[in-house]
């Protein structure tokens, strides 16, 4: 009976993991830019439905196991996938029009994907820092965030594929036929890296971007974007054991040069 239950509950720990990928893996493409090819991920409509299941089951999880919320979280009833891919029902030429009108060619002030902009500390050597740990996780796992077009480290987005890649990982190596001890030790690596990547480069600051992209979305594909993301971070919280988020954070946008380049035009 024990062995049985064992299983039982690895086998829903997987599911969960499972699923978890899968919401990391989508969530990090709708947040990029739509003008890439990437974009067509978002689209599809065998991914829409996999990111809809996904959803499901760990809002179901969160639900059961509520973590007292922070600055800018929200509730698990908040974690609509269907609200995201209804919105991503609309033409591609509109989607891009509201990214534009929320993201704009600068950075926005209210809501900026950038981890290091939600740092109190603007101190130029302080945020090359914060950049070189964050590159670091992805060297360690060797990752090497692609050039064309070049993106910053700390984008959301490539933080939560980080993630994503983090559970992928796991689950090949569990999934493999090497000798069980091996494969805790690789697992328990994964997992480490996994808790302390959520705990200093996306817990603390993630609230507060998804309250400020409601706030100037306002409605559309990003606003539903903003609650998902709201809701996903107390409910990751809480399978780690981290501490809400409590203080306000407002972030201290530095403008640099690239930041005036155009985007490639919508087709």
């Amino acid at each position: 009976m024990g062995e049985i239950m064992a299983s039982t509950g690895e086998l829903e720990s997987t599911a969960t993991d499972l699923a978890r990928e899968c919401l990391y893996r989508f969530l990090a493409t709708a947040v990029s830019d739509p003008y890439l090819d990437q974009w067509r991920l978002v689209r599809d409509s065998a991914s829409q439905r996999l990111f809809s299941d996904a959803a499901a089951l760990v809002r179901t999880e969160s639900a059961s196991n509520p973590a007292s919320l922070g600055f800018g979280e929200l509730g698990s009833e908040h974690m609509d996938a269907d609200a995201i891919i209804n919105e991503l029902q609309s033409p591609m030429g509109e989607l891009c029009a509201q990214h534009d009108r929320v993201f704009g060619l600068v950075q926005p002030r209210e809501c900026p994907p950038y981890e290091t902009e939600y740092h109190p500390n603007s101190e130029a050597f302080f945020r090359a820092q914060q950049l070189a740990d964050i590159a670091g996780f992805y060297r360690a796992f060797g990752i090497q965030p692609g050039s064309s077009p070049p993106e910053r480290p700390d984008h959301l987005s490539l933080e939560l594929e980080f993630m994503s890649f983090l559970l992928l990982k796991k689950r090949t190596i569990h999934e493999s036929g090497k000798p069980q001890s091996d494969k805790r030790e690789k697992i328990a690596i994964c997992e480490s890296a996994q808790r302390a990547f959520f705990t200093d480069h996306l817990a603390w600051w993630v609230p507060a971007f998804a309250r400020g992209l409601r706030r100037k979305a306002g409605d559309g594909l990003y606003a539903a974007l903003g609650r998902f993301l709201g809701a996903l971070m107390p409910a990751e919280r809480a399978r780690w054991d981290i501490p809400a988020p409590r203080l306000p954070l407002q972030p201290h946008v530095i403008e640099r040069p690239e930041e005036q380049e155009s985007c490639v035009g919508c087709n």
